[in-house]
């Protein structure tokens, strides 16, 4: 049963962007049960906090520090100092985004250009920080990138979005074919519209999104919960998927295949 231990993510470091909520949080909380030290990072410090407290009822370490993913000089503050908490760093989570619907005829180029940077720049620059300290380090490391359904098919209202995370996903593919001869693997995970406050909102709100949700995911016929997100990342992280590199784990339900 030895061989069950990579499948965890025993003493690894592991950075996960937007870990105040969500799936971040979930992610982050999942990585500590898995065995790892977090560093997290979110502009709301308050849900750190909140969150290094929880990890730590758990009898686990939490670094946290404020990060805004959209400026390239605090992605570079909270690398430095996470390093500096923990001496090393073994993975990244690109988690952190942010999308507002409507239709394309309506985004002005203020709100166009805030998508795309905290959806698609901060992964380039988060990913390029946590290459540059694994390769430093000389043993490899592993990134996984949270890109999204919307990326992999068209998805109306969501242009700037679509757009964006369909650049992580073949950004995955780029940064894993120039790293690879530095043993780092760079994978993602592109999930279905999954379980928070705003999704049940949206389906609240929107009978139209309510009744897609019911009928696109075919094994559901209801959101995602975020623990279906989380589980795909930790595995993704661990040794378990040493030989997988430049790929996008859909987990959707069935919904792009519907």
């Amino acid at each position: 049963m030895a061989h069950l231990s990579r499948f965890e993510l025993q003493d690894k470091v592991v950075i996960v962007t937007g870990a105040g909520r969500g799936i971040g949080r979930t992610i982050a909380l999942d990585a500590v049960r898995s065995g790892a030290r977090v560093a997290a990072g979110s502009r709301t410090t308050s849900e750190l906090e909140s969150l290094a407290a929880e990890i730590k009822k758990m009898g686990g370490e939490c670094f946290h520090h404020r990060l805004d993913v959209v400026s390239v000089d605090s992605i570079r503050e909270f690398f430095a100092q996470a390093v500096k908490h923990y001496g090393r760093l073994d993975g990244l989570v690109n988690n952190a985004g942010y999308n507002k619907q409507m239709p394309i005829l309506e985004y002005d180029e203020a709100l166009h250009d805030q998508i795309i940077d905290a959806n698609l720049k901060n992964v380039f620059f988060c990913s390029q920080a946590a290459a540059k300290q694994f390769i430093a380090q000389g043993r490899g490391g592993s990134i996984v990138s949270i890109a999204s359904q919307a990326g992999v098919i068209g998805a109306p209202g969501r242009g700037p979005y679509s757009g964006a995370k369909a650049g992580v996903i073949n950004l995955t593919r780029t940064m894993a074919v120039e790293w690879a001869r530095h043993q780092i693997r760079v994978n993602g995970v592109a999930p279905t519209v999954t379980r928070s406050s705003m999704a049940e909102q949206a389906m609240r709100d929107n009978k139209a999104f309510a009744e897609a949700v019911r009928t696109m995911n075919l094994l559901r016929g209801d959101l995602a919960e975020p623990e279906e997100i989380s589980a795909p990342v930790i595995f993704l992280l661990s040794e378990a998927a040493s030989m997988i590199t430049g790929h996008t784990l859909v987990v959707d339900g069935g919904w792009t295949i519907a």
